[in-house]
């Protein structure tokens, strides 16, 4: 509508302005080396004006063509876009079903067109992994990396969860050593470093994560706690393995205060301690933790050890055990076991009649049997022994031996032992 108007606009001025320049007086002559052109000169106006318009003309022509064009492409574009859009989404679709080698097509040709490249090759990895081809997926995270620069973190932390995942560990060193040196304080940095000292076992490394772990909040505070104890249990178990009684005390006294103080920790050296036969210091350890705190596990590992002063260490927990009427039930059982350690019968008979009273168990039973014999009271003797195996083989499937733990297989000798296996179950 507008142009109309611009139209009729322009033909009213030709017309009224026409006749004025038809009128107007005088030549135009030009002169170009030996060659001259002589013209009237409205007309030479008239030439001007028509060159002018033809060139307005163009221009306008020139302008309509490129938005035409535009338009064609943004049509073209979108119609692309829309069908990457779509390609993504299959792609994610089949990944979650499962269909790998579909959802690692699917990002892969959407890829090429998509404006989420990054998320495209980041599952493309993922579905390649799925297919065990380490080599595309490898590919796919230097595409990704490519493609958004900027998401270097995400992008690592992609592989090297893919590597773990892949049991790929010195891979997922080399890649998160990489991260953590960048990103110090990344918390999921921090968590997959944890996860992999783990399964290594390399207690050291890990040991030294843990204030890292703190810091950061990675885990709970619980959880963060579990991780130290089983690295100083780890730590002290390698130099136990390894029959070195010294180098496992060093190994020790190097722990920080707040980790020797732990209660798993000192359960865990206590129990070392025990098998090296350092009754006494496994009994210092134990006792002062009984103080604090105790459990059935504690009070059972307390019952193994022999001591120099049996009596004393019986005393201790008589008076423990008189102080805590909430005691755990097990601690009559081990009363029971130091007291038959210190030769103390009566005592030994009193206790480990409770312990069967309050949980009967096939290690009460080879005690109360030991003790027993020790009374010269033949007929409970073999009564316990026979409960004793009931109790036991109770634990155990039809088809398996007869199997002792390590709590109740000290208590029975070698020629006592046959005799405990042969005797007839009766329930």
């Amino acid at each position: 509508m507008k142009w109309k108007l611009s139209l009729l606009i322009a033909l009213v001025i030709g017309a009224l302005a026409g006749s004025w320049i038809k009128n107007l007086p005088g030549f135009v002559i030009i002169a170009y080396e030996k060659t001259t052109y002589e013209m009237r000169l409205w007309i030479a106006i008239s030439l001007i004006l028509l060159l002018l318009t033809s060139l307005a003309l163009l221009g306008l022509l020139v302008r309509s063509l490129m938005r035409s064009a535009g338009k064609v492409k943004g049509w073209s574009g979108e119609r692309g876009w829309r069908r990457s859009r779509k390609r993504t989404i299959e792609g994610m679709l089949a990944f979650t079903e499962g269909r790998w080698k579909a959802s690692e097509d699917a990002m892969v040709n959407a890829a090429r067109t998509s404006d989420t490249k990054l998320i495209n090759y980041l599952i493309a990895a993922q579905a390649a992994q799925q297919q065990n081809a380490e080599v595309r997926r490898d590919s796919y995270l230097r595409l990704a990396h490519a493609a958004e620069p900027a998401a270097s973190v995400a992008i690592g932390l992609t592989q090297a969860q893919l590597q773990l995942k892949h049991a790929q560990y010195e891979q997922a060193l080399a890649t998160l050593t990489e991260l953590r040196a960048k990103n110090p304080s990344h918390p999921y940095v921090l968590k997959l470093l944890s996860q992999l000292f783990e399964k290594l076992q390399d207690w050291s490394q890990l040991l030294a994560l843990v204030p890292s772990l703190k810091k950061q909040r990675v885990f709970p505070q619980q959880k963060v706690q579990t991780i130290e104890d089983d690295c100083v249990s780890g730590l002290l178990s390698n130099h136990a393995a390894q029959g070195d009684l010294e180098a496992l005390k060093d190994r020790w006294l190097k722990l920080n205060s707040a980790q020797r103080k732990s209660a798993a920790s000192i359960y865990h050296y206590a129990h070392l301690l025990v098998e090296f036969g350092e009754m006494d210091e496994a009994e210092s350890l134990l006792r002062n933790l009984i103080k604090k705190q105790a459990d059935a596990k504690i009070l059972a590992l307390y019952g193994q050890v022999k001591s120099n002063q049996l009596t004393k260490q019986l005393s201790f927990l008589e008076g423990w055990q008189n102080s805590h009427l909430d005691a755990p039930r097990e601690v009559f059982l081990t009363l029971g076991k130091i007291a038959f350690n210190a030769k103390l019968w009566g005592k030994a008979r009193h206790y480990l009649e409770q312990a069967l009273q309050l949980k009967p168990s096939a290690e009460a039973y080879l005690t109360m049997a030991k003790t027993l014999e020790q009374l010269d009271d033949p007929s409970l003797m073999d009564n316990c022994y026979q409960q004793g195996l009931i109790f036991a083989a109770k634990s155990q499937s039809p088809n398996e031996p007869l199997a002792l733990t390590s709590g109740n297989a000290d208590l029975v000798s070698a020629d006592l032992l046959p005799r405990f296996q042969k005797l007839e179950v009766k329930e």
